[in-house]
């Protein structure tokens, strides 16, 4: 009998990868032992590589809920990780972005990040690597553009 779903199409192959991709990740975060959470980890990555951004647009990118979000958030500004301000143009909104005392952190998670991209190029050619890596940079534009096109319908 056939399979209903063709769990090699690239839709099925992205989620499994990226299930992958995130445990690996949370194990070395946790074995880093660096005094954050994977979750608290992952957002302090989104804040600097977005930020400053809107604390609702942080919570939707980051796959979290809003509650979860503000959690998250506070102890990353507990820990003087991240600072909360209002946005010039609306004052219901609050925009987060990283301190300087959350840099050297960064750092660990980037190099935390890299042992990952290290592990999931094993032996791929650098002329493939680069395909791969401009292919999926598509696949992520093409999602935010279109997260970007329904915010703003709303």
């Amino acid at each position: 009998m056939q399979q209903p779903i063709n769990s090699d199409s690239s839709f099925f192959l992205l989620l499994d990868i990226a299930r992958m991709l995130r445990a690996r990740f949370e194990l070395a975060v946790r074995d880093a032992a660096l005094g954050i959470t994977p979750s608290e980890a992952r957002t302090l990555a989104n804040i600097a590589r977005f930020g400053p951004i809107n604390q609702n647009d942080l919570a939707d990118l980051s796959g979290f809920g809003a509650m979860s979000a503000a959690r998250v958030l506070k102890s990353l500004e507990t820990a003087g990780l991240v600072s909360r301000s209002t946005a010039p143009n609306d004052r219901r909104v609050k925009m987060v972005q990283i301190t300087e005392q959350a840099k050297p952190l960064l750092a660990a998670v980037k190099n935390i990040g890299d042992d990952v991209e290290s592990i999931t190029r094993g032996n791929m050619s650098s002329q493939n690597w680069s395909l791969l890596q401009s292919m999926l940079e598509t696949v992520r534009d093409n999602h935010l553009t279109a997260y970007h096109d329904q915010r703003a319908a709303e």
